[in-house]
């Protein structure tokens, strides 16, 4: 063989070991460039699914959030240690949601902060369903101690209702026996004396002549009033229309209609049941006037009787 051409057969040769070596070269660079690009690719679908992912969870809590202050606001207003509570719950499932918002704030999560996140939501739904729980288990105690309220209101309603008939039966009881204990007169009259020399009475009703009133009555029989002292009062009414009172000849004061009354003069009898017939004498320690008078006899808070009489 010809130099020449052994020249150009080392040649070719040398020319296809090169173009074989490039060839390779760009295999391997096509290979490299294809490993990251898939790798790149794979990165970017699973940022995509966690930025899909992140979104969702922000749809989840936000509708949660609206529906347990739904929920939460049917309760509101009803009991005021209902509503305490219902404060003191929903800070606490607020304070989850805040959590969580500040995780879903940033954006981008790693996946870390995806899964707590959704951790967070999760126990967001238990302590909204355990709250719930026990709210309505506390509305139906206060319905409860509601209902039970009001029956005893309406009890203790009917037994004060029962207790002031029973109060008015005793009141009219009381004003019967009172009334029926009321001590009566008859005969009443009244004159005045003169004492003779000898120790005599004369009756008269000539001022200049009077020593003593004398106030006659009989005291009707009641066996209703108790057996024993009681106190008979006598206003001797002058015509100027004042009670005359000299407390040098026993006059005094006594409670009548719930008021201080003067009384003239007054006499203890003991009383049996029975009739008796009274005898009264009063100096008054002074001249009477001139007029009309009236005498008028009290008993144990009663006016049991009275008559007008004149001195001339």
């Amino acid at each position: 063989m010809e130099p020449e051409v052994k020249v150009k057969i080392k040649r070719y040769r040398l020319i296809i070991i090169v173009q074989a070596a490039v060839i390779v070269l760009l295999l391997l660079l096509l290979g490299f460039f294809m490993f990251n690009y898939s790798k790149t690719d794979k990165k970017l679908l699973v940022k995509e699914v966690e930025l899909f992912q992140s979104d969702s969870t922000k749809l989840v809590l936000d509708n949660l959030l609206k529906q347990t202050d739904l929920e939460l606001t049917e309760y509101k207003g009803k009991n005021a240690e209902l509503d305490q509570f219902l404060r003191e719950k929903n800070d606490s499932l607020q304070e989850f949601a805040d959590r969580i918002e500040a995780l879903l704030r940033k954006g981008k999560l790693t996946r870390e902060e995806l899964a707590k996140a959704n951790d967070e939501l999760d126990q967001l739904r238990y302590y909204k369903r355990k709250y719930i729980g026990q709210i309505d288990s506390l509305n139906t105690v206060i319905a409860f101690i509601t209902t039970e309220n009001t029956v005893l209101r309406s009890d203790i309603k009917n037994q004060k209702r029962k207790n002031e008939d029973l109060t008015m039966d005793n009141v009219r009881l009381g004003t019967k026996v009172a009334v029926g204990s009321k001590l009566t007169t008859s005969n009443l009259f009244i004159t005045g004396i003169k004492i003779r020399s000898n120790g005599k009475e004369k009756e008269t009703i000539r001022v200049s002549q009077i020593d003593q009133l004398k106030i006659t009555f009989f005291v009707g029989e009641n066996y209703v009033s108790e057996k024993g002292n009681k106190d008979i009062f006598l206003k001797v009414i002058s015509p100027d229309g004042s009670t005359i009172y000299n407390q040098t000849a026993g006059s005094g004061t006594f409670k009548y209609q719930n008021e201080e009354s003067l009384y003239s003069t007054k006499k203890t009898i003991e009383f049996n049941q029975d009739a008796t017939s009274v005898n009264i004498y009063w100096d008054k320690g002074s001249a009477f006037a001139k007029g009309n008078y009236k005498a008028e006899l009290f008993c144990e808070g009663f006016r049991i009787g009275s008559s007008a009489f004149e001195l001339k």
